[in-house]
């Protein structure tokens, strides 16, 4: 039995991953603020296999802690942690951010990421094949200018992962990836280019602006899958 715990799936990718893996018979511990309609129907439809747990992933003390995690992992031979909850805010330049968006960022994008991380690899059955994916971005190699927080917490995140990777390199059960998704049509996209109508420092705000007119923007469903079919399969 595969159990799947996720994080952001209210849109885009997070959305996309929890529809494919519910749909392959996958359980789900879906973990965040919002949840759709669909995804509510689904856990009252399905609640021995769909768990929502709502709670502000900015806050590290109420992410699901050891008990939680185990609890739902009891049973499962196959067990996968996605982090893909993040948030793109602030955009501007540095020196005119406020201090609430910039702790924001930093607890969304890396702190629970990481704190997640070290109580699931606590709480993982001690026979079980265990996977943790870090969507990061291609801003975690790329200096993009107004992105200050994105940048530095993704590019944090991806060494934190490759940390961990290589303390479980041994241990053919375990495995710790980073994945660049690419541009995608989701809500973060939208965010980003309400973020170019402002007058918030972005100077490559044009080439977000155009990505969904030059077809740049991949399907979230599509990624989805391969995404699961490469690494969580």
């Amino acid at each position: 039995m595969r159990a799947v715990v996720i994080t952001g799936v209210s849109r885009g990718l997070g959305a996309a991953l929890f529809d494919v893996s519910s749909g392959r018979g996958d359980r789900i511990l879906a973990v965040g603020r919002h949840f759709t309609p669909e995804q509510q129907q689904l856990r009252d439809e399905r609640p021995e296999d769909v768990t929502l747990f709502s709670t502000d992933i900015a806050d590290a003390h109420w992410l699901p802690d050891n008990d939680t995690l185990r609890a739902f992992l009891r049973g499962s031979d196959d067990v996968v942690l996605i982090h893909n909850a993040a948030v793109i805010e602030p955009i501007g330049a540095v020196g005119k951010l406020t201090t609430e968006a910039i702790t924001n960022a930093i607890a969304v994008n890396l702190t629970a990421p990481i704190v997640l991380t070290n109580s699931f690899l606590r709480a993982a059955p001690f026979d079980a094949r265990v996977r943790v994916l870090f969507v990061s971005s291609g801003a975690a190699r790329r200096i993009i200018d107004g992105w200050a927080l994105y940048c530095t917490t993704k590019a944090g995140g991806e060494t934190f992962f490759d940390v961990v990777a290589s303390q479980v390199r041994d241990d053919e059960r375990i495995s710790v990836v980073n994945i660049d998704p690419g541009q995608m049509d989701t809500g973060m996209q939208e965010d980003i280019r309400k973020a170019a109508s402002t007058v918030a420092f972005f100077p490559e705000k044009q080439r977000w602006v155009d990505a969904p007119a030059d077809g740049r923007l991949a399907d979230p469903v599509a990624v989805a899958e391969r995404i699961l079919k490469e690494h969580a399969s």
